[in-house]
């Protein structure tokens, strides 16, 4: 097997979890899990821990262009997969024998958000389509944000709930559309 980040021999067989193992790269120290080996420890684990939410985005310099990697077990091109949940890099994973390939903190990070045993679901297109959702919604969140102003967008967004869980929110609504409400 090479390794997809160094083109290179270099794997040793390391148990990365309790009975999870996983061929570690020695080099770059990028790690190759294996459908079965992921599948089997998953069907081990007693029960799924809850997602651990971020207050910011993962620490990690993601190359802006980069060359596709090769799947180490058989050489087909590795597909990428957003995670989301405010971790920008994204997992390879091979379509063909359906292992996954992590950069060398990637495994950690994934861990330290109680993610990692939610791989199988990052494939899926439900799990993909909640991510495009989720960067639409920031990406918008940003626009306004820039358009009025942190503090005023903050003040719309209190007074728009205000508005919406008030019970005579339409009056209020047609009050406030209407250009001179005082007049007949």
């Amino acid at each position: 097997m090479k390794c997809p980040v160094c083109k290179e021999e270099n794997f040793e067989s390391k148990e990365i979890e309790p009975n999870l193992f996983a061929e570690v790269c020695s080099k770059c120290l990028g790690k190759w899990i294996s459908s079965d080996n992921y599948n089997r420890w998953l069907a081990g684990l007693e029960g799924r821990l809850p997602e651990i939410p971020s207050s910011d985005e993962a620490a990690f310099t993601i190359r802006e262009f980069e060359l596709a990697k090769l799947c180490p077990q058989c050489r087909r091109i590795l597909v990428k997969y957003k995670i989301g949940r405010n971790i920008a890099f994204k997992i390879d994973r091979c379509g063909n024998c359906a292992g996954v390939w992590l950069d060398s903190d990637e495994w950690a990070t994934l861990r330290s958000r109680n993610l990692h045993d939610e791989l199988n679901k990052v494939f899926t297109d439900h799990w993909q389509e909640e991510v495009k959702k989720e960067e639409t919604r920031q990406a918008l969140e940003k626009i306004y944000a820039e358009k009025f102003g942190e503090d005023d967008y903050r003040k719309i967004k209190d007074f728009k709930t205000w508005i919406e869980q008030h019970e005579k929110s339409s009056e209020i609504k047609a009050f406030i559309r209407d250009k001179n409400p005082l007049q007949f």
